[in-house]
């Protein structure tokens, strides 16, 4: 799961929002495999929810740390 995690991180990382979509169509994967990396990326708050619209978007912290980590 970690390269995954790694590639959802790489689509969130332009700090936009994405859908749950989008994400599955990307990643190959399905919804319920979508919906546990972005619970997991939510409750440590690397990543901000919206489950109304069904969307997640990365933390701004996160993603200030992750841009400092990929140079």
């Amino acid at each position: 799961m970690d390269s995954k995690i790694t590639m959802i991180l790489e689509i969130l990382s332009d700090g936009k929002w994405h859908g749950m979509e989008e994400l599955q169509q990307r990643m190959e994967l399905d919804g319920h495999k979508v919906r546990e990396i972005t619970r997991f990326l939510g409750e440590y708050n690397f990543a901000e929810i919206d489950d109304e619209n069904r969307k997640v978007r990365i933390n701004k912290g996160f993603q200030k740390f992750l841009a400092q980590t990929m140079i």
